[in-house]
């Protein structure tokens, strides 16, 4: 079995297959950021490089496990009619710290083509929410990766 499929078994295993949930919230964190890199309409390569430079770093992937990654993600992404199941993913199986880790990242890669479109933010707004982050942690996140003070 490909690394396509064991990644598509992560969310979906078939019956009487075990759930690996370290795949599934890779799986889960990669269709968010592909989710973000298209909330501006505008697909960037410099979103995408994000996004594969932060599959690598967070999740210690080389570069073809990163690109199976990415090519397992984004039909999952292009399909999805909801996000709950993803969400479901990384809300049952990451502490706070490690939500917050993930709103980084998705942060990285809004701020990748070094501008934050209304769209992107209001999807970090939602996204935040829905990972059950208090603002706070919101607010973190961001300064974390644009440098601000808060």
């Amino acid at each position: 079995m490909g690394l396509f499929d064991r990644l598509k078994d992560a969310i979906q295993p078939a019956a009487g297959a075990a759930r690996d949930p370290e795949r599934a919230q890779r799986i889960a964190a990669a269709v968010l950021m592909l989710e973000m890199a298209h909330a501006d309409n505008n697909h960037d390569p410099a979103e995408y490089e994000e996004i594969r430079r932060q599959l690598s770093t967070h999740f210690g992937l080389e570069g073809g496990e990163v690109e199976e990654l990415i090519a397992a993600a984004a039909p999952e992404a292009e399909s999805a009619v909801s996000l709950y199941e993803y969400l479901k993913t990384l809300n049952e199986g990451l502490d706070e710290r490690e939500k917050r880790e993930v709103l980084e990242m998705l942060w990285r890669v809004a701020y990748a083509d070094n501008e934050l479109d209304a769209h992107e933010e209001a999807l970090l707004r939602e996204l935040s929410a829905l990972l059950y982050l208090p603002h706070a942690e919101f607010l973190k996140a961001k300064f974390a990766v644009t440098g601000e003070q808060a």
